[in-house]
């Protein structure tokens, strides 16, 4: 029987060979000027996609890096500062290696090839008119992995909203986890973001998430704490905590279909999982905007009315006296 078995290695070893050959590499796909979008499966030129704010015809949305999204979808005149990552964290506390070779060089890569000091992009400015502090998460780098770095970048960009009464407080989020290199100090970063959204709550500043494409894992935990969370697009996808792959093997254990739009930010409005989609990230400013300064007109009412209460508190007061 194990000339059978060699056979059948055999077979496998040169479907898998054939299969590598007509995959183009990773160099490959960049260098070309075409892409394939996953959801209509149509070659689309990337020149018109960059055109589009990487948008494909069929509404799918590719990842945008966030210097783009700042200077031409979000702030007023695309004006904006950088809020700095703090200059002593590390992404490397453990000093881990990956096949021999260090993973701080790798992260140092990472930050050449994209010209940030993080996976996050944080700046702040006017948007609509209204002070904001926007944290945008560049995919390209290292799949904007969350790291003690991130965190400490994240951190910052809190402090200086609660230090400078900003009205917004607005993160897109495009990442594939938590970094794994990091070990427990990407784990407890969940925790401490779960701490800071509250005190933004805390400090009256409306604060407000956004999904793009690929959001998963610790990172996909996180983006709950907001006090709104919308999808940019019904048919962006991966908007999951684990993989498609490992999803589907849990549900045929009990003989159910894995939902055709599982995990599309369609799929995550119908369960109440999040508060609403957007048709396009064109329409995120002006949405956002108009979200923010109804609620700051709330609380300026509801201020004004805990103010006159007290006013008629004290007045009762010194009259029984």
């Amino acid at each position: 029987m194990n000339w059978i078995k060699n056979r059948i290695l055999s077979f496998v070893q040169k479907a898998k060979d054939t299969f590598k050959k007509s995959r183009p590499s990773k160099e490959d796909q960049e260098k070309s000027l075409w892409i394939n979008c996953p959801e209509c499966n149509q070659m689309q030129l990337k020149e018109d996609l960059k055109n589009n704010y990487n948008i494909c015809k069929c509404s799918y949305h590719f990842d945008l890096d966030p210097e783009t999204r700042f200077k031409n979808l979000l702030f007023d005149n695309g004006s904006y500062e950088i809020i700095e990552c703090p200059s002593w964290s590390s992404p490397d506390p453990l000093n881990m290696k990956i096949n021999g070779k260090k993973f701080i060089d790798k992260y140092k890569n990472y930050q050449k090839k994209t010209g940030q000091q993080s996976a996050l992009l944080i700046a702040h400015g006017k948007i609509g008119g209204l002070k904001a502090v926007v944290v945008g998460y560049n995919f390209a780098f290292g799949g904007a992995a969350f790291s003690q770095r991130e965190n400490e970048h994240f951190l910052s960009a809190a402090q200086f909203a609660m230090e400078n009464n900003i009205d917004l407080f607005l993160s897109i989020y495009q990442s594939g986890g938590m970094s794994v290199y990091g070990n427990i100090h990407s784990l407890k970063s969940m925790s401490v973001c779960q701490m800071v959204h509250t005190m933004l709550k805390n400090k009256k500043i409306v604060n407000i998430g956004i999904l793009g494409s690929k959001i998963t894992g610790g990172t996909f935990v996180n983006v709950f704490a907001n006090d709104f969370l919308f999808s940019e697009s019904p048919k962006n996808t991966d908007q999951l905590f684990s993989g498609k792959r490992v999803s589907a093997s849990v549900r045929s254990s009990d003989n159910t279909e894995m939902p055709t739009d599982f995990g599309q930010g369609c799929f995550l409005q119908k369960h109440g999982m999040i508060d609403g989609c957007f048709s396009s990230r064109l329409e995120v400013k002006d949405k956002v905007v108009k979200l923010t300064k109804v609620l700051l007109k709330k609380a300026e009412s509801q201020a004004k009315q805990d103010l006159n209460d007290t006013v008629t508190i004290d007045k009762s007061v010194q009259a029984a006296s």
